[in-house]
């Protein structure tokens, strides 16, 4: 997938958004295509889809009935939670294709993550206050709608009585230079945020032959088959599944004959996420690792000496032959249609 593709397409796919704000965060060289300008003012990933939980009170109850119907205070899962070196407020990161009205059945988890955010310390496990900042990442087409969107529903968790946490709004663009990240009120960020992309700081430079897809440090995402892009779930399911077979070929490679190689659902998605999946906090991630597994016993479907636990894969190798066998199977990825593997209705880890 080319940089020049449909820009809109590209700004509201969730798994672009998620890459540019995990770009910004990353440990790169400063000459390098791509600039961490989060990073580079002390942000780095706390987790993905890390449990926000609620604060237990009876106004934030009688709240969450006033405003939303029910006092249903389960825990949120925002995609994002960065932590600063130096500055004690955390960054809740959630990423929307487009901004949605006060009205939109969204605002059910935007108004959970305004009263939570405030203070981060219950799900911390922490004692004393942390506070939090809620920011909305989205295309910066949709900025100032999502911007009006977030201060409606803030001043009317307000107006129960309830202190509601500061938000604010990023927007990605692609301009001529490259991805852009940028606010329409940088003073409502956290001053090292505020910094980092005011004036708006390029994260990817463009270049004439830039392909975003091998850049991805997740390039597919569970779940979002149904709002995503079709080619572009093909493409990073396509792009997940050869990662996964190629690091499968290494640890065979590796192995000693004769051996029993045992296969780490876990263990593949760290390699084939450049180890962003020990961040993945979702109660659903072993069923992400189950599938990954179901991946590579697909592929070694015809050789009979394996054994399936769960998310764990037993290849036994009794000889130099065998492993030939295995690598040989492990190639045979654009055989493969790994969309008929993996059972989608499963894997829900990001909200839409």
């Amino acid at each position: 997938m080319s940089i020049g593709q449909d820009e809109a397409t590209l700004l509201s796919d969730q798994v672009f958004q998620l890459n540019v704000f995990l770009w910004a965060v990353e440990a790169l060289p400063r000459d390098g295509p791509i600039r961490p300008v989060l990073r580079e003012k002390g942000y780095r990933l706390l987790a993905i889809e890390r449990k926000v939980l609620v604060p237990v009170s009876h106004a934030v109850g009688n709240a969450l009935q006033q405003l939303l119907g029910s006092p249903d205070a389960s825990a949120c899962r925002p995609d994002l939670w960065l932590n600063n070196l130096e500055h004690p407020v955390h960054l809740i990161v959630e990423l929307k294709g487009r901004s949605f009205s006060p009205k939109s059945t969204t605002r059910r988890q935007a108004i959970k993550l305004i009263i939570s955010t405030l203070d981060l310390a219950p799900s911390l496990g922490e004692g004393v206050p942390r506070r939090g900042h809620l920011v909305y990442g989205t295309a910066s087409t949709h900025v100032d709608g999502m911007a009006m969107t977030l201060k409606q529903l803030a001043d009317a968790v307000m107006r129960q009585s309830v202190s509601p946490a500061p938000v604010a709004v990023i927007g990605l663009s692609l301009e001529e230079d490259g991805v852009t990240l940028s606010s329409p009120t940088p003073s409502d960020l956290p001053d090292p945020a505020a910094e980092a992309i005011d004036p708006p700081a390029i994260v990817l430079r463009r270049t004439s032959d830039n392909d975003l897809r091998p850049l991805y440090l997740i390039p597919w995402i569970p779940g979002i088959e149904e709002s995503q892009d079709s080619n572009l779930n093909k493409e990073g399911l396509h792009e997940l599944t050869a990662r996964v077979l190629s690091h499968t070929q290494g640890y065979i490679g590796r192995a000693t004959i004769s051996t029993d190689v045992v296969l780490d659902g876990d263990a593949l998605l760290r390699d084939a996420t450049f180890g962003i999946f020990d961040k993945w906090k979702d109660d659903n991630r072993h069923q992400f690792s189950s599938a990954v597994i179901t991946i590579v016993a697909d592929a070694l479907s015809p050789y009979q000496k394996t054994l399936r636990k769960k998310k764990r894969l037993s290849v036994k190798l009794d000889s130099e032959a065998d492993r030939q066998e295995v690598i040989q199977l492990l190639k045979r990825v654009d055989h493969l249609d790994p969309g008929s593997i993996l059972p989608y209705g499963q894997l829900q880890l990001f909200d839409n």
